[in-house]
């Protein structure tokens, strides 16, 4: 099992006590949301992977901040009825293990993801991404064109956008600034971040009931998730650019469905420029959903689940 991770002596979240404070919230964290899977070891590096079911095996990618539990919440269930599927702890997040302190590229996690999946004996997959595991997912195709069979992409991040990614991202990432947000973030998480983002990633819908105490979000305040996480998601943008110019390479069925109301990725600047740039796409607008079509659109998911295990990728 990961430990809550430690900080340097000398460093200033020591110094002043707060990487202790933040090393205990981790470990409380650890042990109300313990890993619910099995751990693949990858080049010396820990992989969490939650399987069950039966059939054609599918990959699932959560997003930003996330872990798997995003999905065996509620959906990886109702698909495993018609195939062997395979949640994974992105790196940095849940119970993966970082690659490095530079912020792994969409095509890095791909790559270490693929070595767990072959580990597992996983010969071929539909693999399906929601959000910045949805780059991943698009990245993992592009590599390994033999390996994935189709792509079902869920509020998917895509394409290049305007402006930065928000300036919590970007100090948290820093490593001027980093070294003392972080410490204090995992120390004194305030009492209404995690309600406050989950509630403005849902809108206009609500977080199902039950989600908030079974996702572990203490586990995305620990201090070396919130560094991993803060990284990829700063350092997305030039990996998304170069990734762009190759959809048209995308030679397997893809699945996109995105929410009208989506306000973290919006579907016209994502969905709607990778539909038409994958050549064997077929994109499903969803009205009334926000960023969350794997919780308030799970009919729409599965029929698009149930598309690509009829089609050959």
């Amino acid at each position: 099992m990961t430990k809550a991770r430690a900080y340097a002596p000398g460093s200033f979240a020591a110094l002043t006590g707060l990487g202790r404070l933040a090393a205990r919230r981790a470990a409380m964290a650890e042990a109300s949301h313990p890993p619910i899977g099995e751990i693949v070891m990858v080049d010396g590096r820990r992989v969490h992977v939650h399987c069950q079911g039966s059939g054609r095996p599918l990959i699932l990618l959560h997003g930003a901040g996330g872990n798997l539990r995003d999905f065996t919440f509620d959906l990886a269930g109702r698909m495993a009825r018609t195939n062997r599927v395979y949640a994974f702890d992105r790196p940095g997040h849940g119970y993966t293990d970082t690659l490095h302190n530079h912020g792994e590229s969409p095509k890095e996690q791909a790559e270490m993801l693929h070595k767990a999946a072959i580990a597992l004996g996983i010969p071929d997959a539909l693999i399906c991404g929601f959000s910045l595991g949805g780059v991943v997912a698009l990245a993992w195709a592009l590599a390994q064109p033999g390996f994935v069979r189709g792509l079902l992409l869920l509020g998917a991040v895509s394409h290049p956008w305007p402006g930065g990614v928000g300036l919590t991202y970007t100090l948290a990432a820093n490593t001027i600034t980093s070294p003392f947000l972080v410490p204090l973030v995992a120390a004194f998480p305030p009492e209404t971040l995690v309600r406050n983002t989950l509630t403005s990633v849902f809108q206009p819908n609500q977080p199902p009931e039950g989600y908030l105490d079974y996702i572990g979000a203490g586990l995305s305040l620990r201090a070396h998730s919130i560094r991993a996480n803060a990284r990829q998601v700063a350092r997305l943008r030039p990996h998304v650019v170069e990734m762009a110019k190759r959809y048209g390479e995308l030679d397997i069925p893809v699945e996109i469905l995105h929410g009208v109301e989506d306000r973290s990725v919006y579907a016209a600047l994502h969905a709607a420029n990778l539909s038409r740039a994958a050549p064997n796409s077929r994109y499903t607008l969803l009205p009334g959903i926000g960023h969350s079509p794997h919780h308030h659109a799970k009919p729409e998911v599965l029929a698009a689940l149930a598309r690509l295990n009829t089609l050959r990728g």
